[in-house]
C-alpha cells in the first residue's frame, strides 16, 4: 500500500472561501434543517464550487462556500474541476462530494465548515463515481477504474473496478466488492456508475467498457447485499447499453434508468439508447424499455440525468450539437405511457447537467450552467401540465450548476 494512503486515510481540515464577495463565508439566510439542505455543485469542468439552497423554497443560503480556489491546509486536497455530489445522504447534514479528479471523498459540514476527506485511490487513479452510506461505520464507494498494475497483496485493496468499503467515521478502508467478474462481456471493465440504495441492497449499474473505450457491452445491474457485502443478483438489460444513472420511485416501487447507448457504436448508438424500467420487488420481472432515444424528437442518444416525481412524471434531456449550435432539449415523459413532449431548451449544447426532484413541491430542478436568467431552472409538474418557473442563481460569481444533492 502506498505510504500516502496510510498517512492520509483520514484528514480533517477547515477551508475558507477566499474569493469576494464571500471572503468570510457568511450565509445569506439561516442554515436549513438537516434534510432540507440542497447542495448545488457548480463547475466549468476546470474548477468547481459548492453552494447551498433550501430544498423546499429554493432560497439561496450561501454561494461558493467551498471551491477550487479555497484555502486548504497541508492535510486537505483542493476541490478539482471533475466532481459530483453523493446521491444518498449521510443523515447528519454533511454534504458528500465525490472528487473524481483527485479520487477523494469529502464530507463538508455546513454548520462548522469542517472538511473531512477519505482518499480512495489506493495507489492509482480510481475515478470514484458515487459514495453510498450504509450505516455510521460503512460506506460503499463505487470505483470505475481498474488498476493496470495492482500489487500481489490483496490486503492493500488496490485492484479497483469495485466497490471500496470504507468507514466514514474514521476513514479506515475495510474491504472491497469486486465488480470485475460481473461485466456483461468477458474482458471488459465492469465500470460501476451511480448507485441506488433500496433497503439492505445497493443496486449498481455497470457500464461494461473496454479499456480503450472502443467497445461497450449490454447494460447490466448488480445487486449487493449490504449485510454480507456480496453480489447476490445480476440483471441483464438486453438491447440497451450504458444505463449510467437510475432513480427510485417509492410510490410505484420502480427503478427508472437513463441509457444513452454506447458512444463506441457511433451511427448505431441510438439503436441501444433509451429509458429502462424495472421493479426490484419482482426478481423475475423483465426489464421494460418503454422509450427509445428516437421517441424524443428523433434523437440518437440521451443525456446522463433523469428525474421523476410520484405518479411517474419524469424529465430527461437530449444533448445538443456544438457544430450546429443546436441546444440541449428538455423532455417530459410519463411512465404510464404516451409520447414524450419537449418542455424546454438549454442555453446551448452540453449546458444542462444535474436534476433534482422534490416530491413535496412537485418540482424538478434542472442545472443549466450557462443560462443567463439563472443556472437553476425550476419546472413544476402536475398530471396535466408542465410550468417553468423563474430560474434561480446559485452562485452569482459564476460556475453554474451541474449537480444537486439533498443532505
Amino acid at each position: 500500500m502506498k505510504w500516502s494512503i496510510v498517512a492520509c486515510a483520514w484528514l480533517v481540515a477547515c477551508a475558507d472561501d477566499t474569493r469576494a464577495p464571500n471572503a468570510d463565508v457568511g450565509y445569506e439566510a439561516a442554515l436549513p434543517a438537516i434534510g432540507n439542505r440542497l447542495a448545488v455543485l457548480g463547475s466549468d469542468y476546470q474548477s468547481s464550487a459548492l453552494s447551498l439552497l433550501a430544498a423546499d423554497s429554493q432560497q439561496r443560503i450561501g454561494a461558493a462556500l467551498w471551491h477550487s480556489g479555497s484555502e486548504v491546509s497541508s492535510a486537505t486536497t483542493a476541490l478539482s474541476g471533475d466532481a459530483a455530489l453523493g446521491q444518498t445522504p449521510l443523515g447528519d447534514g454533511r454534504i458528500v462530494v465525490i472528487d473524481r479528479g483527485s479520487s477523494v471523498i469529502s464530507f463538508w459540514d455546513p454548520a462548522t465548515r469542517a472538511i473531512q476527506q477519505i482518499p480512495v485511490s489506493t495507489g492509482f487513479y480510481s475515478n470514484p463515481q458515487d459514495a453510498v452510506p450504509i450505516d455510521a461505520h460503512k460506506m460503499y464507494v463505487i470505483r470505475m477504474k481498474r488498476n493496470p498494475q495492482p500489487t500481489a497483496n490483496l490486503a492493500d485493496l488496490d485492484e479497483g473496478d469495485d466497490v471500496l468499503i470504507v468507514d466514514p467515521s474514521d476513514g479506515k478502508l475495510l474491504g472491497r466488492v469486486d465488480l470485475a467478474p460481473f461485466a456483461s462481456e468477458p474482458g471488459l471493465v465492469a465500470a460501476g456508475s451511480r448507485a441506488v440504495k433500496i433497503g439492505n441492497q445497493v443496486w449498481v449499474p455497470l457500464q461494461s467498457l473496454a479499456n480503450d473505450f472502443g467497445h461497450q457491452g449490454p447494460a447490466r445491474i448488480v445487486v449487493i447485499d449490504t449485510t454480507k457485502d456480496l453480489v447476490v443478483q445480476t440483471i441483464d438489460m438486453q438491447n440497451i447499453k450504458n444505463c449510467i444513472e437510475m432513480v427510485w420511485l417509492a410510490d410505484s416501487q420502480q427503478l427508472v434508468a437513463v441509457c444513452p447507448g454506447a458512444y463506441s457504436d457511433k451511427a448505431q448508438q441510438g439503436t441501444f439508447a433509451g429509458m429502462a424500467v424495472l421493479a426490484p420487488a419482482d426478481p423475475t420481472a423483465t426489464v421494460a424499455v418503454p422509450f427509445r432515444a428516437k421517441d424524443f424528437g428523433g434523437a440518437t442518444t440521451l443525456g446522463r440525468d433523469v428525474a421523476c416525481l410520484p405518479g411517474g412524471h419524469c424529465l430527461v434531456i437530449t444533448p445538443g450539437e456544438p457544430d450546429s449550435g443546436t441546444p440541449d432539449r428538455i423532455w417530459r415523459f410519463e411512465l404510464t405511457g404516451g409520447a414524450p413532449v419537449q418542455v424546454g431548451e438549454g442555453s446551448g449544447p452540453f449546458t444542462i447537467s444535474g436534476f433534482h426532484a422534490n416530491a413535496a413541491t412537485h418540482r424538478i430542478l434542472v442545472g443549466d450552467r450557462n443560462n443567463v436568467a439563472g443556472d437553476v431552472r425550476v419546472f413544476e409538474l402536475s398530471a396535466a401540465s408542465t410550468v417553468e418557473l423563474p430560474a434561480l442563481v446559485s452562485n452569482p460569481g459564476g460556475l453554474g450548476a451541474i449537480d444537486f444533492g439533498v443532505f
